[in-house]
């Protein structure tokens, strides 16, 4: 791998992490298309610490109340949210180390992502035709978070969206859409340091074996745009909806299908 694949890779990873259109599907066909044949796991993973840390950069007050409420000196509800995002994380990670071998290959088939691009579309399209979806972060309950958490655990598998499909589960349980994404986004914390232990051994290794710079190139590219992506989907919720990024899945599924499958 050379430092402008890593630039490239990095900037779908940030891009496409956020915005709901799967970045691990993307990674798959970037990869792919740069015939990088073997998947590198440990490179996906410096690539998703780079967007931990657009998600710290972009939810710093949050993440303030967060920890200040958990040493008992801030407002309430931010515990609360903390103890939700724990449970969520529950799923998630039961999922993750029991089919941990099984999503693994999946990423070496980009007809495996096309498919799961085509579902991620038709999550955000129907997700996106929710109404009195009037829910504030304060209201999300036990039943919420386990179940965003489940999709979450789900979205492992290559070409399902994370942001998207635990968006679209917020709205589905009629949550505000802006507060899902919040949600999303904080969620995606333990999630990415969960896969970074999984993985640690490995990401040393290849740093240790002369991929140092490769990798904070990645990471350093992935945290920027991350932190870009995470501003155009607020703006977006905001105005527009998840139309239209599931017509894009459909275009680069069916982009994906007829010219790479």
């Amino acid at each position: 791998m050379t430092l402008l694949n890593a630039v490239i890779l990095g900037l779908i990873q940030g891009l496409t992490e956020f915005l709901p259109v799967s970045s691990s599907g993307h990674l798959v066909i970037g990869q792919h298309l740069l015939h990088l044949t073997e998947p590198n796991l440990a490179f996906d993973v410096v690539l998703h610490l780079g967007t931990l840390l657009a998600v710290f950069v972009y939810f710093r007050r949050e993440l303030r109340e967060i920890l200040t409420a958990l040493f008992g000196k801030g407002d309430p509800k931010w515990r609360r949210v903390a103890l939700l995002i724990l449970l969520a994380t529950v799923p998630t990670g039961v999922i993750g180390v029991l089919f941990k071998d099984l999503f693994e290959r999946l990423f070496s088939s980009p007809a495996v992502v096309a498919c799961m691009l085509a579902v991620t579309g038709l999550l955000l399209f129907t997700a996106d035709r929710v109404t009195k979806a009037v829910r504030p972060l304060s209201g999300v309950g036990m039943k919420d978070a386990l179940l965003i958490g489940l999709v979450q655990g789900v979205s492992i598998i290559p070409g399902i969206s994370r942001s998207g499909s635990t968006i679209a589960m917020g709205l589905f349980r009629r949550i505000e859409a802006k507060a899902a994404a919040r949600f999303s986004f904080l969620l995606s914390i333990p999630a990415i340091l969960g896969a970074t232990v999984l993985e640690g051994k490995e990401i040393i290794g290849h740093a240790v074996g002369g991929s140092g710079l490769i990798f904070f190139t990645g990471f350093v590219t992935a945290a920027v745009s991350g932190w870009l992506a995470i501003r155009i989907l607020m703006a977006v919720l905001a105005r527009k909806g998840l139309t239209v990024f599931a017509l894009y899945c459909w275009g680069v599924a069916g982009i994906t299908f007829f010219w790479i499958v």
